[in-house]
């Protein structure tokens, strides 16, 4: 049995979380912020497949697009939004009218150049905000933060504020290096935080392990930073069919080897939601960081 099969098996191997059992205690909204250092590492994609693959396991799960420059998860879903969080600033729009569904129901916050501008509105318009934003509490038990690529100011900023971080590369050496030096530009803002890595377009399973020990070498010996492999995803035609389609490939091609290999992952990120490492500090805890970074 090759290194694909294996995988794959144990993937399907795997039981859905149960979260009734989890209903006596209370979890709080968590924030994971997906980001990669550089652009092309399929990164957005990765983000939206992640969030289905979560609904697929019974969560409620809200995508914000933090690339300021290029905001293309409502392409990635195949949906048009009518309003971005610009409206919101303004208050011509509650945070419910700007809030869109995409596929099986996943939740889509256009994010837009508004984002920026949260520290430059006046405190009464702001504290309203934030009244608006406090009620995602209410829908959603996870938000996937779609960062943009690279080390710019704001990207830095949505990864001080959440709660999780999900690094995206590849096994090309470009990718690898930039991982790293986001990884060393994160240690300047953000301490203790245990960084998850997933390898994204790989052939064989030992191709991300070899990757990951790559990374995981040289961040212990030169930042003393700590990262955990999250999982990997395959080579797979059919993401190319799905980007063509305007679909996820969680929609057109549920049963590709790419998309089982992020079931798995969406598996271990529930983990992390019903055992975290330290506790989330919800919508209002990002919202405080985020403002305290800007």
């Amino acid at each position: 049995m090759n290194d694909q099969a294996k995988v794959l098996r144990r993937i399907a191997s795997r039981h859905k979380p149960d979260l009734t059992a989890n209903s006596d205690s209370q979890h709080d909204l968590r924030v994971f912020a997906v980001t990669s250092g550089k652009g092309g590492v399929g990164k957005t994609n990765f983000s939206v497949n992640l969030g289905l693959a979560l609904i697929d396991l019974g969560y409620r799960v809200i995508l914000l697009d933090g690339d300021l420059g290029l905001a293309n998860l409502d392409i990635a879903c195949g949906v048009t939004p009518r309003y971005t969080f610009e409206h919101l600033l303004n208050g011509e729009k509650d945070i419910e009218e700007i809030l869109i569904y995409g596929p099986k129901g996943i939740g889509i916050l256009p994010g837009g150049s508004g984002v920026q501008d949260l520290a430059n509105i006046e405190r009464e318009r702001l504290e309203e905000v934030v009244r608006n934003l406090g009620r995602l509490e209410s829908l959603a038990d996870i938000i996937i933060i779609d960062t943009g690529a690279g080390l710019g100011h704001t990207v830095l900023n949505f990864l001080r504020a959440a709660d999780d971080i999900i690094l995206v590369t590849t096994p090309e050496p470009t990718a690898l290096t930039d991982a790293y030096g986001l990884l060393k530009a994160l240690q300047k803002v953000k301490d203790g935080v245990t960084v998850n890595v997933v390898v994204n377009r790989v052939q064989r399973e030992a191709d991300a392990k070899d990757t990951y020990e790559r990374l995981e070498s040289a961040a212990k010996r030169f930042l003393n930073a700590p990262v955990n492999l999250l999982g990997w995803v395959y080579e797979d035609i059919s993401v190319g069919r799905a980007i063509m389609k305007q679909e996820p490939i969680g929609v057109s091609y549920p049963q590709s080897s790419a998309y089982q290999c992020i079931q798995w992952i969406a598996g271990s990120v529930s983990g992390l939601y019903l055992s975290p490492p330290r506790q989330a500090g919800g919508i209002r805890g990002f919202l405080k960081n985020l403002l305290r970074a800007f």
